[in-house]
């Protein structure tokens, strides 16, 4: 680039999260004023260094979630049914082009809706390049053009605007903004304006009815070479069919690097901003690890102040007794991993073992329950949002290591009642856990991301742990392996901070004669840690 530029780092929040007001008001259940607990989009922001060790300077823009303006009419409309998104897509947007300079790095982080709003962002960026200060003028009838290439039904309410005679093809309206001087494809250098990273964690398929109907082009879940790289968190133990999650999937011929990880959890488990924020440290830690991988720069003490504060929660949790709330009133684990780790790190829950909460939203409850299925994805039609037969191509989803910890040190399920099931992955068996032969680590991770078998040969002495397809062959999906992701330096920091017993637990569970699978299939491990069986 012919300048050192700056990084424009776009955080965009989720459903009825505020950081910027912070607090929570009095609801019939609860009387008083609460602080919000903050999501990872949240941290992330907060955590963001002035200026990269490279000295380009990082300048921040955060967005609230829908459903935020304090009445009771916007939280139902926001929350329920996705109002305020195109408007939060348009906010966005018009950061960006207002304050892109050519050799600046653009960033879009988002959680839940703010996650599709960041998508979309991109989506946009593709689809009309980056206005000028002209072209903003007219932003609101070129994004409700965009929008609606794909709905044959559209009734433009600005014939005219930006120009009459509007080319139908996306491809063709793109370059007429540019040859009007409306649009930047190009910095002056002749390198192309692209998206340096989209992170986000939990994109949700669901927008609301309304959204649905409108047909617009915002379902498209496929990405393009406007974007370098790609990174999603995903939940596996979310259960609510409305919070259906848009994975990824990369065509042939582009060239995103694309990173899916699935976590132990629900939705605000990964994405954060429950009161237990013990497994949404886990994902923000991976998060901190691909965007610094990029020069994103954070404060040196996030790690472990994230720590510190789930030490807090923990000490004061034990102090103030069990949880009272109708979500609660099912009998209740006392002890949330084997005896060794348990006796040695109570009341502190550590690395990969807090509570999965049970989503309890009373709307989304109606339409029901569905376990998520990773791996198995098909694309949704982007004027339907609904699912084709063809699966999702080039996804390159992985398995995080905390979920092969959790089963193995007898982590609990959901509101901390039962051990650990994680149904995503072990239900009617259709991945079963196996230490496989790689041929390097380096080579695992800069393969192709189709997720081909090629890679796992018989002879190496390396070892990777892995979720091999099992199920039904004419339900084999294109990516039979579903890799264990590696941790990396932030995510290391993490573990180690909990030291002692858990530490070392992660360490040994690591020999392939460890594994063992009872009657069910369930897999269990030798672990030299375990006492006893409660």
């Amino acid at each position: 680039m012919a300048t050192q530029g700056k990084r424009l780092v776009v955080c965009l929040d989720g459903t009825w999260i505020n950081s910027d007001q912070g607090y929570n008001r009095p609801t019939l259940h609860d009387p008083n004023y609460t602080l919000q607990v903050p999501s990872n989009v949240t941290r992330l922001y907060r955590a963001l260094r002035k200026k990269g060790l490279d000295g380009k300077s990082q300048v921040v823009y955060y967005h609230p979630g829908v459903g935020t303006s304090g009445t009771i009419s916007d939280t139902i409309a926001g929350g329920v049914f996705g109002a305020g998104v195109d408007e939060n897509i348009r906010e966005a947007y018009s950061f960006i082009a207002t304050n892109y300079e050519p050799g600046d790095e653009i960033f879009l982080i988002g959680f839940s809706r703010g996650a599709f709003t960041a998508r979309s962002v991109a989506g946009l960026m593709t689809e009309i390049g980056l206005l000028t200060n002209r072209g903003m003028e007219y932003l609101y009838p070129i994004f409700k053009d965009s929008e609606n290439f794909r709905n044959p039904n559209y009734k433009d309410k600005f014939p005219t605007i930006p120009f009459p005679n509007k080319p139908i093809d996306q491809r063709e309206y793109k370059l007429r903004l540019e040859d009007e001087g409306l649009t930047r494809l190009y910095d002056p250098d002749g390198y192309r304006i692209k998206i340096r990273c989209v992170a986000v964690f939990d994109t949700v398929g669901s927008l609301g009815a309304l959204a649905i109907i409108s047909g617009g082009s915002w379902y498209d879940t496929t990405l393009s070479n406007t974007i370098e790289h790609a990174f999603q968190a995903l939940a596996l133990d979310e259960v609510r069919t409305s919070f259906a999650p848009a994975v990824w999937e990369r065509p042939r011929g582009v060239h995103t690097d694309l990173r899916q990880v699935w976590f132990c959890g629900a939705h605000s488990n990964v994405g954060g901003g429950l009161p237990d924020q013990e497994l949404a440290n886990v994902t923000m830690a991976w998060m901190m690890d691909q965007l610094a991988d990029l020069g994103v720069a954070f404060e040196a003490d996030t790690i472990d102040l994230l720590f510190q504060e789930s030490v807090r929660y923990y000490y004061d949790q034990s102090e103030d007794g069990e949880p009272t709330d109708d979500s609660r009133k099912r009998k209740r684990w006392k002890q949330w991993a084997v005896d060794s780790i348990y006796e040695e790190h109570k009341p502190v829950r550590p690395w990969g073992l807090g509570e999965i909460v049970q989503p309890e939203t009373g709307f989304y409850k109606l339409a029901g329950k569905t376990t998520r299925t990773p791996g198995m994805y098909h694309r949704v039609d982007p004027q339907t949002a609904l699912p084709t037969e063809y699966f999702l191509e080039g996804t390159n989803e992985r398995i995080h290591r905390s979920v092969r910890i959790r089963l193995a040190l007898d982590g609990l399920n959901y509101d901390d009642v039962g051990l650990y099931k994680c149904r995503a992955l072990l239900r009617k068996g259709p991945w079963q856990l196996e230490k496989l032969r790689v041929r390097s680590r380096r080579e695992i991770r800069e393969r192709d991301a189709y997720g081909d078998e090629d890679d796992l040969i018989q002879q190496s002495q390396d070892y990777r742990w892995g979720w091999v397809y099992d199920g039904p062959a004419e339900e084999t999906p294109p990516q039979t392996i579903l890799m264990e992701e590696e941790l990396g330096p932030y995510e290391k920091k993490l573990l180690g901070l909990n030291k002692g017993m858990l530490t070392t637990a992660v360490v040994l569970i690591e020999s392939p004669t460890d594994l063992i699978l009872d009657v069910a299939g369930r897999p269990f491990y030798r672990a030299i840690l375990r006492d006893d069986k409660r």
